[in-house]
């Protein structure tokens, strides 16, 4: 086989996963789960589809006298997408699948696993075509596997908190999209009826029509984590929803953090580790929410207190005296985020946290030595970091 063709038609297909990959802001995934599901997909999924296609499907068309497109828009679509899909019942229930966002990106690398490794059949069988075909098929075929994968990722991630009955459902109602997308890609891609120079353009389409599909479907779903953000947080700690602001706008924390690049670059990617993981966290307690499966529930809470002790490392790493001058750089109410988690800490955490998070907090005046409000006893209590703000802003107005 030609080397270019072969990188071609792997590499094209990897960088559409790759895009589609970094597309989780919120980084609930994990790369070895990423990984198993594109192994899956290139390994067992073109296995036993080559297995069911060669010794199940193709005797039955022949046996019976059908018409062999049966086997392009019927057999294989049906074999090929259950098959596919195997692999996302299990991560399924795995702690780090939260929501339809990881069940996209977890399909689409298994889609895109199982189109590299037929590539490579293709082309072994079709040495001539070479670096023609390669391209064809990465900008087409590749990226409607990847879609149609993704489709039935995105439905069990999304009826993931259903029950029984309507998960089933949901689930057969993605596996019914994902092999309506194979078919009629097939359909137009074998279509004669079509103008040989569409017969090209149509497939290619097709292909990037599903990857739109499924960046926008991610697209929504973070748009709605970012909502849980304020819903789990809000809620359980009691506190306005200023304070969540930072882990939102978790997008634009580069440019936010300019400042602090300048002055300490290189606590800069701490900070945002410790923005990341407050954002994570609120997701990690939705999903918990949610849930009605115990051992799931347990696999959260177990992530969610090393999340709080990550977290508490972090704040050591980065130092009272940056994450005083973060504190002093953002207006108040745009970056509270670690206010915001001291509460979190202090209400919810394991005893160490909680230890950890008095230490940090300062009692509102009026307060009695034992952190409790002498006039409320549900007043929340205003962080270090807001302590110097407060400090700092009457300071200025006293100047003024």
């Amino acid at each position: 086989m030609n080397p270019l063709a072969m990188l071609l038609a792997a590499g094209i297909p990897a960088i559409f996963l790759l895009i589609i990959y970094t597309q989780d802001l919120y980084a609930s995934r994990t790369f070895r789960l990423v990984l198993i599901c594109f192994a899956w997909g290139a390994l067992g999924g073109v296995g036993l589809s080559y297995l069911f296609n060669t010794y199940v499907a193709y005797p039955t068309i022949r046996k019976l006298g059908w018409d062999m497109l049966l086997l392009y828009v019927l057999f294989a679509p049906i074999a090929e997408e259950l098959i596919k899909s195997l692999i996302l019942l299990y991560v399924s229930r795995r702690a780090e699948f939260t929501y339809f966002v990881d069940g996209a990106i977890y399909g689409f690398a298994s889609g895109i696993g199982f189109s590299i490794a037929e590539n490579f059949l293709y082309l072994s069988q079709n040495p001539r075509m070479g670096i023609a075909l390669a391209v064809s098929r990465a900008f087409s075929t590749c990226l409607m596997h990847g879609a149609a994968a993704g489709l039935v990722g995105i439905a069990i991630g999304r009826v993931r908190f259903q029950h029984k009955g309507r998960r089933s459902l949901g689930l057969i109602a993605g596996w019914i999209a994902a092999m309506a997308l194979h078919a009629l890609f097939n359909v137009i891609a074998r279509s004669e009826a079509l103008p040989r120079a569409l017969q090209g353009i149509f497939p290619i389409g097709i292909g990037f029509a599903g990857v739109g599909l499924i960046a926008y479907v991610i697209s929504l779903g973070l748009r709605e984590q970012k909502q849980w953000l304020a819903d789990t947080l809000d809620l359980k700690v009691g506190v306005t929803g200023a304070e969540v602001r930072a882990a939102q706008a978790y997008s634009s924390l580069e440019e936010m953090l300019e400042p602090i690049t300048k002055q300490f670059p290189q606590k800069t990617e701490q900070v945002m580790a410790l923005v990341l993981r407050q954002a994570q966290l609120g997701i990690k307690r939705k999903v918990q929410e949610k849930l009605d499966d115990h051992k799931q529930k347990d696999q959260l809470a177990q992530e969610i207190e090393q999340m709080q002790a990550e977290m508490e490392q972090l704040r050591k790493a980065i130092g009272p005296y940056v994450m005083t001058f973060v504190r002093s750089v953002f207006p108040t109410g745009e970056l509270n985020v670690w206010s915001r988690m001291e509460l979190v800490a202090a209400q919810t955490g394991p005893a160490d946290v909680q230890k950890w998070a008095r230490m940090l907090t300062a009692p509102q005046p009026g307060a009695s030595q034992d952190g409790t409000s002498a006039t409320s006893t549900d007043a929340p209590k205003r962080s270090l970091f807001g302590t110097i703000q407060a400090q700092a802003d009457k300071s200025t107005n006293t100047q003024s």
